[in-house]
């Protein structure tokens, strides 16, 4: 808020959303890039997300989690994998779940763009892009599955691992929050 001294009126000085959508439009034309390549997110910290490349084409996208029980009895077995990718002009979602040794999931769909903007404006505001590129660990324990999330968009590439029991410590929500957002992703 700023105070005229004059009048003594008050006027509010922080953006309009109008006019952070017309400046987010006008940086996308100065870009030579459609408005429907850029997404923002509601955080104030994040910078738009560019999708697209100058051709209108997606930009390459890799994301995959896999996780496993490890070795447990056969009737508490489960594995999970989900990959979503892009290709130039489309975005699929492939979603794999074993449980009790039995295939229940096994599909790749295709992703519509906004579900795709806003999956990614989840992902970055949780900061995936932000997680360094793990390498697996040394220590292997027998019969311990060592669970992963990779993250590749562009240039930009994050991993981490991490093991069940670990994932529900304090220190682990970042990641945890992540995890149970890519497991809710249904086409």
């Amino acid at each position: 808020m700023v105070a005229n001294p004059k009048t003594s009126d008050t006027k509010d000085k922080s953006v309009s959303k109008d006019s952070k959508t017309k400046i987010q439009t006008s940086y996308a034309k100065n870009r030579k890039l459609k408005t429907s390549s850029v997404v923002t997110s509601s955080s104030a910290a994040l910078p738009p997300i560019i999708l697209k490349n100058h051709k209108g084409n997606w930009k390459p996208l890799e994301l995959l989690w896999e996780e496993s029980s490890g070795a447990v009895a056969p009737e508490f077995r489960y594995a999970k994998k989900y990959l979503l990718i892009t290709d130039t002009k489309k975005i699929y979602l492939t979603r794999r779940v074993i449980k009790n040794g039995k295939l229940v999931l096994d599909e790749t769909k295709e992703i519509q763009p906004k579900m795709y903007q806003k999956w990614m404006i989840a992902l970055f505001e949780k900061g995936i892009h932000q997680l360094p590129m793990e390498e697996i660990p040394e220590e292997q324990v027998t019969g311990i599955s060592y669970n992963f999330v990779t993250f590749r968009f562009s240039s930009t590439k994050s991993k981490f691992y991490y093991q069940l029991d670990e994932i529900n410590q304090p220190n682990w929500e970042k990641k945890k929050e992540i995890i149970d957002y890519i497991e809710r992703m249904k086409p």
